[in-house]
């Protein structure tokens, strides 16, 4: 056997391989040029209103891990408060006659989520989701919101004036996953683009509010996983839904809220 001749062969298989790689990966990318260059036509074709999605701006997200914060662990806490499920751990304070319960403008709960609740500072006002009787904070990775489930939120709920209770939970040990590379982030207009050939909205839908977060995958009680996912706010033929629509990835299930 020719040794040197098949150590020729094997490296000009390898130099093949490594060629159409390359060229798979630029096709790739102008694939995703020509999305983004036809989404003003797609759009213009359409009455859907996207005056309120935000102007795309390039960066990098990746999938998040972290963990469950588990209360009984936390120094100053009233274990009879704490709730523990299957899938959660949770904070559950009533305020009782006689304490200085906070009103439910967003101002006073911002100030008594600030000076008394266990790491306060992780969660910002979810104007979007928020209702009269229901203020919702969000837990913040790195300035952005985690949306849409009970393992991040703090919850004040009051029918009156002032605050009845509040729930929290919270994640902790946040961090990139190891497993994953970071993604550059899709732009928000080829997400509605998405949803309208997908048939999710229709041609006269309106996105009322589009904002970058994360969304909670997996929960199986201890370790949570997070995706970077756009959320929209959308009214469409006197429906109002949130769409939430993978940020980094064309290939994610798209999941529809109430």
């Amino acid at each position: 056997m020719d040794w040197k001749l098949t150590k020729s062969l094997y490296i000009l298989v390898f130099l093949i391989i490594n060629l159409a790689l390359v060229f798979m990966f630029y096709n790739k990318q102008q694939d995703s040029v020509k999305k983004i260059e036809d989404a003003p036509s797609v759009l213009e074709e359409t009455d859907i209103d996207v005056s309120a999605v935000p102007e795309h701006e390039p960066m990098k997200l990746n999938v998040l891990t972290g963990e469950a914060e588990d209360f009984e662990d936390v120094e100053d806490v009233d274990a009879s408060d704490v709730e523990s499920s299957e899938n959660s751990h949770s904070l559950v304070v009533e305020f009782e006659e006689g304490d200085p319960a906070p009103s439910m403008d967003p101002e006073s709960l911002e100030q008594y989520k600030s000076e008394s609740i266990y790491r306060g500072g992780d969660y910002e006002y979810d104007e979007v989701m928020s209702k009269g009787n229901r203020r919702i904070f969000n837990q913040q990775f790195e300035g952005l919101p985690i949306f849409n489930h009970e393992s991040a939120r703090l919850i004040f709920r009051g029918e009156g004036p002032e605050a009845e209770v509040y729930e929290q939970a919270h994640l902790k040990n946040l961090r990139e996953n190891s497993y994953s590379t970071p993604a550059a982030v899709r732009d928000p207009r080829q997400g509605v683009i998405d949803l309208y050939q997908r048939d999710r909205i229709s041609e006269e839908a309106v996105v009322e509010n589009a904002r970058l977060g994360y969304y909670v995958i997996l929960n199986d009680g201890d370790q949570v996983m997070l995706r970077p996912k756009w959320e929209f706010r959308i009214s469409d033929q006197g429906v109002e839904k949130t769409i939430y629509i993978d940020a980094i990835s064309e290939t994610e299930d798209i999941i529809e809220s109430e």
